[in-house]
């Protein structure tokens, strides 16, 4: 779609700077109070793996505007799936080419280099074929366009393996944990959800069945349950528990439980080893967490230790600039949200761009940013509930601007990323005020 006439004219404005004073755009990081609503062997053959084994491959005129929805403002890049990185050491990665193209991949994707990601699994991938570790890994990095035919490869040997261990009842559970780890790595939350059950149902005193119930409720947004799925797999034990700690912070930070999300973080980033890549990760998540628990000093020094990591990394760059626009500094966080988006369309940042650009008066930047949110939503990285934002605000602005047509379009692609009803309500109010619109200037400009 095109870009706004240079002028929009005093009724946008406006009805920016109501959206400003009332609230539309709350500083800060992302909370769960703000948000609307990562072969081969013969079936006989197979030997049951043991729980070292299984532990090893797991390691955002007339008619009245619609109401505004509260809306999240950051959060910080999902964590993947764990897997053995977590508990590698640069020394060990020097040693160990897999285990750097392990390290490697999951930085690249946290960061959101999908295609440098790509490559590093693949090279796990070709140094110990039979792991799916590095396999999941690639299917997370494949989301872009392009990569559809490798993706399907690379799933359909991995239910292969979930085949092989379905064919025999004491490999059940395993089969079970396999297939919840491939559907979150496909986006298929429900099946994973569903498979996830399974498995703790077959293996309750297995810790990473239990954390794999935790990623999956995370994934599904059921905080609560990832909250207690994750202490439990904490409680069992199980090698990657750095990692478990970390998602136990996210999901305590989605339910504003803030002083256990800061206390869990603490112990993440505690037990982690020299991996720099985790350290900065980490150190990313205690800065957003304490933040949303009020102390923006602490936060902004956990996020510059996280950037003295990796300068350049998107997903810190992004929480530099949430930190800036709580201490009223906007200049300064719209050049880190520009840095964080110059070579990597992250969406969720161009989005907050958008707002901040909104409440700047600055309408037309604004909808360049939304716009190349909204294009780029196979890299969003918040709850898929909200995938509907930038579509959204792309047709408000469209119909403040009098243009109803580009914004029915607009609302419609709104429409169908919706997940809530809520969501739902707020789209379908505006789908009616500007087909109402539109159908009156037709009549009012039919000869």
């Amino acid at each position: 779609m095109s870009a706004l006439p240079s002028i929009i004219g005093r009724e946008l404005r406006a009805a920016t700077v109501v959206l400003v004073a009332a609230g539309a755009l709350a500083a800060g990081c992302r909370s769960a109070a703000d948000t609307p609503e990562p072969i081969g062997a013969d079936a006989a053959s197979v030997a049951p793996p043991s729980v070292a084994e299984v532990e090893q491959e797991v390691g955002d005129g007339a008619v009245p505007l619609p109401s505004e929805p509260s809306a999240p403002t950051n959060r910080r890049p999902p964590e993947i799936e764990g897997h053995r990185s977590d508990d590698i050491t640069h020394d060990d990665a020097t040693r160990d080419a897999y285990g750097k193209a392990m390290i490697e991949g999951e930085a690249a994707l946290y960061s959101g280099r999908f295609e440098d990601a790509r490559l590093a699994y693949l090279e796990a991938m070709e140094l110990r074929p039979d792991s799916t570790s590095p396999a999941l890994g690639a299917l997370r990095s494949m989301v872009i366009e392009g990569h559809a035919e490798a993706r399907g490869d690379i799933a359909d040997r991995i239910r292969q393996k979930i085949a092989e261990y379905e064919s025999r009842p004491e490999t059940q559970g395993a089969a079970n944990l396999l297939a919840a780890r491939l559907a979150l790595a496909l986006g298929d939350t429900g099946t994973a959800l569903d498979e996830a059950r399974l498995a703790v149902h077959q293996m309750p005193e297995l810790g990473v069945a239990w954390r794999v119930l935790g990623e999956s409720a995370m994934a599904a947004e059921l905080w609560g349950e990832a909250v207690e799925s994750l202490q439990t797999a904490v409680a069992l034990g199980l090698q990657a528990e750095s990692g478990t700690w970390e998602r136990l912070a996210d999901a305590f930070d989605e339910l504003g439980e803030t002083s256990a999300a800061v206390d869990a973080a603490e112990q993440a980033l505690e037990m982690t080893g020299r991996d720099e890549h985790a350290q900065r990760r980490r150190l990313n998540l205690l800065a957003c967490v304490l933040k949303h628990a009020g102390d923006l000093d602490g936060a902004e020094a956990a996020a510059e230790k996280a950037r003295a990591l990796g300068p350049d990394d998107p997903a810190v760059l992004h929480n530099l600039g949430t930190l800036a626009q709580a201490r009223d500094e906007p200049d300064k966080a719209l050049e880190l949200w520009e840095k964080a988006t110059a070579k990597i369309p992250v969406p969720t940042t161009l989005w907050r761009m958008g707002k901040l650009l909104l409440q700047l008066d600055r309408p037309n930047d604004a909808l360049k940013a939304f716009q190349r949110s909204a294009a780029n939503l196979a890299r969003w990285g918040w709850p898929e509930s909200t995938r509907w934002l930038p579509s959204y605000e792309v047709g408000k602005l469209y119909a403040r601007a009098e243009m109803y047509k580009e914004a029915t379009g607009w609302f419609e692609d709104a429409q169908r990323e919706a997940r809530t009803a809520e969501a739902t309500r707020e789209i379908v109010s505006w789908l009616g005020y500007v087909k109402t619109l539109s159908v009156e200037d037709a009549a009012a400009n039919a000869p």
